[in-house]
């Protein structure tokens, strides 16, 4: 295969990247061309994304990549999941998404008998939470009347935007099961959930396949960035979850990942659903991986903490600190009792002042006392993110009854060594942090398969292998007690001695 040059944008909570793939038929060469904070805007009582903003950039960037002489191949999109926009039958977008920190989609969730919850279940392979984009769109029908009523189409995210470069609806299957609208055994949207919670199924567009064309770019777009040839936008796995487990440069056929981001996303990869009783009461969910997978996981509080924590410590102090800064003061606490919080208490979901939260938290357990100290802050979120990640990987090696050698850390967070050497101690297994733009890297790798349809999975996962720099961390010290006491903890049985 000759050189191809792909792109892949991978947009999140935090901030979005536009990486430029250099793929020679062996493995591929990754440079970040871009990266530009993105964050949520309220208005009025809501909070929204700035799509326009986004898809301006991306478009921006093109240009810019184009007039330094490149070539694009093929271009990916990936972002978060569950959000969306609306749009008429003449294709105009309703309004710009909502955020899925919005707190109205609790109300329709807790309606929910226990009974429901499990059908739920049965019925998608997705877990209840009131962040998936059926209880969001339950409540804008209540919030939103107008706009639900013109609604004719529904578009995730990576949907829009592929929409907004090709011209053509389309839902990509692993954003797609992140709503609870899907059947992830038969990947078609769910019949009986469309029933239960009077959704239109109407709205939902053709599924896509991983590799596959979407479209090319249109006219306008290729006049506005200066060229004069088509360019292919591929389906990929568009949660940045599936790709970045994608990008896992696992060769062994079982194995556990943490995609460690805005959230953590502690799991495995399945050939097929898990709908067992033991897999609900774990709290695990079964998300469409790339080109047909199952990603059976837990989505858990993950770096959106810290990165608060950052920009109020910042605040504090009065100036812009590193996130070695950060990492320096967990490092600086040196008292005998690790203090810890139970990081998926609701209490912690957006709350206005993330460090008083926790500190609140750890004086209301009698792990803290006296004035506030930042660095008990970070270790304790540091610590219990490990002791929460230990009790995961335990539950899915149970309900899967497979054993994990190892722990693949993928993401952003793949760069906090505390975090990694914490979560190495509490579950007593070798974790191989995969170093870079892994989402990115998924993205482009699954672009591949548009070029070579022979590829399959472990394929692109050995081109991974040979693109990645990884690193190690074996079991330092057992800290397996303190898992024992964030489960007593997370589980109300807390009690100082």
């Amino acid at each position: 295969m000759a050189v191809k040059t792909i792109l892949g944008f991978d947009c999140g909570n935090s901030s979005y990247r536009v990486v430029l793939g250099k793929y020679d038929g062996e493995r591929i060469i990754t440079e970040v061309i871009d990266q530009i904070p993105n964050d949520m805007i309220k208005v009025g009582n809501y909070y929204y994304w700035d799509i326009l903003r986004i898809f301006s950039d991306f478009k921006q960037i093109l240009k810019r990549l184009v007039l330094q002489g490149e070539k694009i191949d093929s271009i990916g999109i990936c972002t978060w999941g569950v959000d969306f926009a609306l749009f008429d039958k003449k294709g105009n977008m309703l309004n710009n998404p909502l955020a899925y920190r919005n707190v109205f989609g609790e109300a329709y969730i807790s309606k929910l008998t226990t009974k429901d919850r499990k059908d739920m279940f049965q019925n998608t392979g997705i877990l209840c939470d009131k962040i998936n984009s059926v209880y969001l769109l339950e409540g804008m029908k209540e919030e939103m009347p107008d706009i639900y009523e013109l609604s004719d189409k529904l578009l995730m995210i990576p949907d829009i935007l592929n929409y907004m470069l090709t011209g053509r609806f389309f839902n990509e299957p692993s954003e797609f099961s992140t709503t609870q609208l899907m059947n992830v055994k038969s990947k078609e949207v769910s019949e009986f959930v469309c029933h239960e919670r009077n959704i239109k199924k109407e709205l939902f567009q053709e599924i896509g396949r991983h590799g596959e064309l979407i479209g090319v770019l249109l006219e306008d777009i290729k006049e506005e960035i200066g060229v004069d040839y088509d360019i292919p936008v591929v389906c990929v796995p568009s949660h940045d979850t599936a790709a970045a487990v994608l990008a896992v440069p696992a060769m062994e056929e079982h194995f556990a990942f943490i995609s460690s981001g805005t959230w953590s996303l502690i799991g495995t990869e399945l050939k097929e659903p898990i709908l067992s009783d033991e897999v609900y009461q774990a709290n695990l969910t079964n998300e469409l991986g790339a080109f047909h997978t199952i990603t059976l996981l837990k989505n858990g509080a993950g770096m959106f903490m810290i990165q608060k924590i950052k920009k109020e410590y910042e605040l504090d102090v009065k100036k812009e600190v590193s996130w070695t800064d950060i990492m320096e003061l967990s490092n600086s606490y040196q008292e005998e009792h690790t203090p810890l919080i139970d990081i998926n208490d609701i209490r912690f979901f957006h709350p206005r002042k993330m460090g008083k939260e926790i500190w609140s938290y750890l004086k209301e357990t009698k792990q803290a006392d006296g004035e506030f100290l930042w660095n008990t802050v970070v270790r304790a979120v540091y610590a219990s993110m490990a002791c929460s990640y230990a009790i995961t990987v335990n539950d899915m090696q149970n309900v899967t009854k497979k054993s994990f050698d190892s722990i693949y850390i993928v993401g952003g967070g793949a760069k906090n060594e505390i975090v990694n050497q914490m979560t190495a101690d509490c579950t007593g297994k070798k974790v191989i942090a995969c170093i870079g733009e892994s989402t990115a890297m998924g993205n482009i790798a699954a672009q591949l398969k548009y070029f070579d349809t022979s590829l399959g999975v472990k394929d692109i996962r050995k081109i991974v292998k040979n693109s990645v720099h990884m690193k190690s961390y074996s079991t330092n010290k057992d800290t397996s007690y303190l898992v024992d006491c964030y489960k007593k903890l997370s589980e109300k049985e807390w009690m100082i001695q």
